[in-house]
């Protein structure tokens, strides 16, 4: 039996105005709407990113990735086969080999180990690899109700990571435009000089910063949360102001309506890994 990816031979054999007609049809598109004074204005009209919708479906999908049905998932959408993030690990394999230790990463949002299963085959060698998540205080004590990968680890807060570990890495996973105090989180580990810091899926624009809501597609569960994008000019400058520079990214950068969906690998200066 020929194993054929479904929907790749559906992106190569339609055009791509076809299926965002289709998905707009079907209400499978990403939305987003207004423009808000502020986050709490924001907030205050849509359902929030902590709802017990999101957390409930979430976790169900955890639980079949835990018990081994299903290889990860990501916004509570299931994957039964393996779909390796080549350009994030071909990043985190060669600093691990420049290293020579054990690299670690902190995954900052990482959900119940969307990226960490994703990539198992890879990020479960725990001699090459220490993964670490910060997350709601309700995903990690769920989490931890189970028995995980020997080299996975979650945490309610940045400062019982920090007390434990140091990171190589600190990765934001289309993440901080979700959090009402974005620059406090990121300021917070400019400070603290982590060497590397990873921002993939994060939206931009050419003009002011700007708050809307996004609304999720009801295929994958019926939410709505504030969203942040970003001024990118002001973005990239506060990391040249802290001695950081950006490192050219492997990934590939998205657009939807006006809004750019972007990556970016930040070093700080003087660093040789």
């Amino acid at each position: 039996m020929i194993n054929i990816d479904v929907k790749k031979f559906i992106k190569l054999i339609i055009p791509s105005f076809l299926i965002k007609n289709i998905n707009k049809l079907f209400k499978r598109e990403i939305k987003f709407e207004g423009s808000y004074k502020n986050w709490r204005a924001a907030d205050n009209k849509s359902l929030g990113y902590d709802s017990s919708i999101i957390f409930n479906k979430a976790k169900k999908s955890f639980l079949k990735v835990i018990n081994k049905e299903a290889k990860y998932e990501r916004d509570s959408v299931l994957f039964y086969s393996e779909k390796i993030n080549s350009p994030l690990i071909k990043i985190l394999k060669k600093k691990q080999d420049k290293k020579k230790i054990c690299l670690k990463v902190l995954d900052f949002g990482g959900s119940f180990g969307s990226t960490y299963f994703q990539n198992y085959s890879i990020l479960s060698d725990k001699n090459k690899f220490h993964w670490s998540i910060i997350e709601q205080k309700k995903i990690v004590n769920f989490a931890k109700r189970f028995k995980l990968p020997c080299n996975l680890f979650f945490f309610s807060s940045i400062k019982s990571y920090i007390k434990k570990h140091n990171p190589d890495i600190v990765l934001f996973s289309s993440v901080v435009q979700y959090l009402e105090f974005p620059y406090k989180i990121i300021n917070y580990f400019i400070k603290k000089k982590i060497k590397n810091i990873i921002f993939l899926k994060t939206p931009f624009s050419k003009t002011k910063e700007l708050i809307k809501i996004q609304i999720v597609p009801k295929n994958i569960y019926d939410a709505s949360y504030p969203i942040r994008i970003f001024n990118e000019k002001f973005f990239l400058k506060l990391f040249k102001d802290n001695n950081y520079k950006i490192i050219p990214s492997p990934f590939i950068n998205e657009q939807i309506d006006n809004i750019f969906f972007k990556n970016f690998i930040f070093k700080l200066n003087n660093y040789d890994n």
